[in-house]
């Protein structure tokens, strides 16, 4: 009987032990799983600012985790992005374009709506902005900026006098609340100069499809245009036509002329959005 009682006993333990870690894990699911519902645009820009000007990532992929973490612990719900477009009767992905222009000047078409309040820029550092509109839709503007490796045409350049800028590289990617990416549209290229001329060397252009219903770029260009002795771009640009369907909710195909692009000028000043030397 003692042998009996032992074994039930112990039996009995195993059990308790197995509901103690059963009961713990699923607590620590169900909490884990648990999200803060977001349901206004106000309360979702004022949070992930903070939690970005926290973070302070220094590129493009340490932002993406910052937005990444903070998505896993709030939730602007498909319901929420929904009632928003259903309410605002908008029907369009990228808010207040102007469309009866035919290129979309990314930095002049941001600066403009935050010229007149519809948009609010927040510059985290020297390498990262971001652009809240007045819509569920973001902008993350990105400059990296590299030393100009040496070229074969060096020998040519020095016996001109010409010097050449640092390389950039400028990208803008447009997102949504629910974490979807729209598009990233990039631009990589240094300028020569010598005080009366400047010369622009483009690296290249190109750009990545978010995860939209429709979807189609044509005619990518990816280009300098030079305009006296004084003014050069490097650029990226093409027809961008995509459309998004929520919750049945469907917005209405865009097609938008999107350019980014870097100028500079005869002294060696390269411009994004600030200028640099």
């Amino acid at each position: 009987m003692g042998k009996f009682k032992k074994t039930l006993f112990s039996i009995l333990g195993f059990v308790l032990i197995l509901s103690s870690f059963t009961f713990a894990t699923g607590s620590k699911t169900a909490s884990a799983s648990e999200k803060n519902e977001i349901n206004s645009i106000q309360e979702y820009q004022d949070l992930l600012l903070v939690t970005l000007k926290i973070s302070n990532p220094q590129d493009e992929e340490q932002l993406e985790n910052a937005v990444d973490q903070f998505n896993s612990k709030n939730e602007f719900t498909e319901k929420a992005l929904t009632k928003y477009y259903v309410e605002t009767n908008s029907k369009t992905i990228l808010p207040n374009v102007d469309n009866t222009k035919k290129e979309l000047d990314i930095d002049k078409y941001i600066q403009s709506n935050v010229d007149i309040g519809q948009f609010t820029t927040h510059k985290l550092n020297e390498n990262i902005s971001v652009t809240f509109t007045n819509t569920p839709v973001y902008f993350i503007e990105s400059t990296i900026e590299e030393e100009t490796p040496p070229t074969s045409s060096d020998v040519e350049i020095a016996a001109a006098k010409y010097k050449n800028t640092k390389t950039y590289t400028h990208s803008y990617t447009a997102k949504n609340f629910l974490n979807m990416k729209l598009f990233t549209v990039k631009t990589k290229g240094y300028f020569q100069y010598n005080g009366t001329d400047v010369k622009p060397k483009l690296n290249d252009a190109w750009y990545t499809r978010g995860f939209l219903s429709i979807w189609q770029v044509s005619n990518w260009q990816k280009s300098t245009y030079k305009k006296g002795s004084n003014y050069a771009e490097v650029y990226g640009r093409g027809n961008f036509h995509f459309g998004l369907e929520i919750n049945g909710y469907g917005l209405v195909v865009q097609d938008q002329y999107i350019k980014v692009y870097l100028t500079g000028n005869k002294k060696g000043t390269v411009y994004k959005k600030t200028s640099v030397k």
